[in-house]
């Protein structure tokens, strides 16, 4: 009698009632109307908890890959071009090592991308299969989308500095680079609370390199910009010009032939409405 109580279910809402011990807590237990209405419901159940949908959809294949969280935007950063595992964290800082290691592991599995010795011998790195590279025009549709009809849903939670900084960085157009070191700095206000330590930052612009700093690099510092984070993540994302943010918003203090360049080498002064493209092409 106890067992039968404990796998009672609530059909008017729906609900599983707890058993004598407590909460249900079994996924079979949980969700037991289902065995009395489904034959094979068990299997299905167990299917759902491991992310399949048992539909020969094309949509529901492609979900099964790309639509688990944080997948697509390691993504991203592979379309992107980064290939290590600690650059490909960078663009997606809140993820666990563990959980990414988990979601390249299943990739590799799924013949998405794959693991490759580095020239040298020194470590690995991650390339994007040809059936990976086939979902950069996925991405793109996506991004664009989001860019559309996401913008409401941006929070300020969501500011944060260093997936900023790290899409700054490959903003950067090297050609136009003067033949020095430039150095920026961003004093950026508005940072979500748990990130408040990461207020700073600093862009090393070279001919042959662009590099983010979370403390001082030890460089003297050509110009520091100032202001909402908001207003230059609106620019990032084309939802305003950079003569409108630096007008209203953000403050530009430094070299003034520097300050003039500094726009045009992170692309900031070309991207307005929804041209941005998310995903670059390959190359």
């Amino acid at each position: 009698m106890a067992a039968a109580h404990a796998t009672r279910p609530v059909m008017a809402g729906l609900v599983p009632q707890p058993g004598p011990s407590g909460p249900v807590r079994d996924l079979n237990r949980s969700v037991c109307f289902l065995n009395w209405t489904m034959p094979g419901a068990r299997d299905w159940i167990r299917a759902m908890a491991d992310g399949g949908y048992r539909q020969f959809c094309p949509i529901a294949k492609g979900a099964e890959i790309v639509a688990t969280r944080w997948t697509p935007l390691i993504l991203r950063e592979l379309m992107f071009g980064e290939r290590s595992f600690n650059d490909i964290q960078r663009g997606v800082p809140l993820i666990s090592r563990a959980l990414l290691a988990e979601r390249l592991r299943q990739l590799a599995h799924d013949g998405i991308v794959e693991k490759r010795a580095r020239r040298g011998g020194k470590g690995h790195e991650w390339r994007l299969t040809p059936s990976g590279d086939a979902l950069r025009e996925v991405l793109a549709a996506l991004g664009r989308w989001g860019l559309i009809y996401g913008r409401d849903r941006v929070t300020p939670d969501d500011h944060d500095s260093t997936v900023l900084m790290w899409a700054l960085r490959r903003r950067v157009d090297r050609s136009l680079l003067p033949d020095r070191r430039v150095v920026l700095r961003f004093d950026l206000s508005g940072v979500p609370r748990c990130r408040t330590g990461l207020r700073l930052h600093w862009l090393v612009l070279e001919p042959d390199n662009v590099e983010v700093c979370y403390k001082d690099p030890g460089h003297p510092v050509d110009v520091i910009v100032t202001g909402e984070i908001s207003a230059l993540i609106a620019v990032y994302l084309g939802h305003a010009s950079w003569s409108q943010a630096t007008r209203r918003s953000l403050t530009v203090r430094g070299d003034r032939e520097v300050a003039r360049h500094m726009a045009a080498w992170l692309q900031l002064d070309k991207r307005v409405g929804y041209e941005l493209p998310i995903v670059p092409s390959a190359a």
